[in-house]
């Protein structure tokens, strides 16, 4: 009976012993990291609807939230516990990218958001990471002023008053398919240029004397001149958006979130611009903001420009309505 009471006290010392150590090795876990982004998701998921979101979408990433936060007790190394948190990070990235109307992030060539608030030189952000400089015109320099919603900063052109970019990149600006998207606070003047890639040799995005947005283009030796059908109210802040796609032939224009004009082969009337590709710009071409051409005269932009960005896709209607929505 003594051997068996020993024996017991034994076993019970041994299994006291392995609950100290996994005490101890729990203990020196950290959980901050796992617990805080399981928390987000949580709520991320919470807030999630099929209005914006797929179905299938919202359960794969409803199961791995299940899935770690079972797993979570049962981790008993910081090795473990890392993973897990790496599991809810990309489950995380999967389902933002999933949401109706979100546009890639890669697709972002470039963005001008004009936070500087001063100096002469502006840089961008997005996929490439240009330098704008900014020159002084007729009535002076660019200048920062408030943006299109409170706390923001814009840029207001005057008479020649432009930026030129450094470093931009001939095969970015000349992709098959891109979308310009900006908010504009302008009055109307005849030849309001915003983007100047080598004028309308190659392509040009301006507003005209109808305050309408207004794209051309050139291949071969075809010039495509369109508007987007609906003029901008003057003097106040409005967001446009022009696409082109030239591998399916059509561009659209859309003014705070909606469609206003669909051109494509159907309803062009007089080409068919699939797959062609732009007359290219030649060597040593500067992109231009706010102004046509070196030294023009009166091809310039005057008024206030926000949030512009060059996109190497051409946005559909649910990525410009989610773009305004979210900046408005």
């Amino acid at each position: 009976m003594k051997k068996i009471i020993a024996f017991a006290a034994i076993v019970l010392s041994l299994l006291a012993v392995s609950c100290n150590k996994q005490n101890d090795t729990k203990a020196n876990v950290d959980l901050t990291e796992v617990n805080a982004l399981l928390s987000e998701c949580k709520t991320l998921l919470q807030n999630a609807s099929t209005d914006s979101w797929p179905q299938k979408a919202i359960d794969d990433f409803k199961g791995v939230i299940e899935t770690v936060e079972k797993a979570i007790p049962a981790a008993t190394t910081q090795a473990a516990v890392d993973n897990l948190a790496a599991q809810l990070k990309t489950a995380k990235e999967a389902f933002l990218a999933a949401e109706i109307g979100a546009i890639p992030a890669d697709a972002l060539a470039w963005a001008l958001n004009f936070e500087e608030g001063s100096g002469s030189e502006l840089k961008t952000t997005g996929k490439y990471e240009w330098t704008v400089k900014l020159f002084a015109g007729e009535e002076g320099a660019p200048k920062f002023v408030d943006g299109h919603k409170a706390g923001s900063k814009g840029l207001q052109f005057g008479a020649t008053s432009h930026g030129e970019f450094q470093d931009a990149v001939a095969s970015v600006l000349e992709s098959p398919t891109f979308s310009i998207a900006c908010w504009v606070n302008t009055p109307i003047y005849e030849n309001n240029y915003i983007l100047s890639w080598n004028k309308w040799d190659t392509w040009k995005f301006q507003t005209q004397s109808t305050n309408k947005a207004f794209l051309t283009i050139h291949f071969g030796d075809v010039w495509i001149d369109h508007d987007g059908n609906t003029e901008i109210p003057e003097n106040e802040w409005h967001h446009v958006v022009a696409t082109c796609d030239l591998t399916n032939g059509a561009m659209a224009f859309y003014l705070d979130g909606e469609l206003t004009m669909l051109w494509n082969k159907e309803n062009e009337g007089k080409l068919d611009i699939t797959n062609k590709t732009f007359a290219p710009a030649p060597e040593g071409t500067k992109l231009l903001l706010g102004l046509q051409e070196p030294d023009s005269a009166t091809g310039y932009f005057t008024g206030k420009l926000d949030d512009l960005a060059f996109y190497t896709i051409a946005l559909d209607g649910g990525q410009v309505a989610k773009l305004f929505n979210d900046q408005k």
